[in-house]
């Protein structure tokens, strides 16, 4: 499988069910549970490589190992299923926020080596803000029309 790549979405579902993991987790748990929402399965190692996937996983195991330590603890738990699930709604939510903080420190540590990159090599913020060239997608459909013997 060393062809198979993860798309941005395929990613995306990946970190959304990690962040919503009730109950046990490892990686063959996480791989069964993936096989269905991509239609085709990966490695441990593959998925562990994606890194936001791999910090979506550290963050689950904490949290599910802070989880069941509250459990462990005796009390009594007289409160409503509502308030329950919004507890855990909060709790979901505070995970992702926590890896979407990963994931920006990461794009700022690469912004970092890029302008350090950049200032070396001479480039300044205008050469970096230059803006992109415009794309022209009509143009080959104009010099295709215009050839004899093609049809539009």
């Amino acid at each position: 499988m060393a062809d198979a790549r993860l798309t941005d979405s395929e990613v995306d579902k990946i970190t959304g069910l990690l962040t919503t993991w009730q109950g046990k987790l490892s990686w063959e748990l996480l791989m069964l549970r993936v096989i269905p929402i991509l239609g085709r399965d990966f490695t441990r190692q593959g998925l562990d490589k994606q890194p936001l996937i791999s910090a979506a996983f550290k963050q689950a195991k904490d949290r599910l190992r802070i989880r069941a330590k509250k459990a462990s603890q005796p009390s009594v738990d007289s409160r409503m299923p509502e308030l329950v699930a919004a507890e855990n709604r909060i709790e979901n939510l505070l995970a992702e926020i926590a890896l979407m903080k990963a994931e920006k420190d990461r794009f700022l540590e690469r912004f970092a080596t890029w302008l350090y990159n950049a200032r070396s090599r001479g480039l300044t913020q205008f050469d970096l803000s230059h803006p992109l060239p415009r794309i022209d997608r009509d143009h080959s459909e104009r010099n295709t029309a215009s050839k004899p013997g093609r049809k539009r």
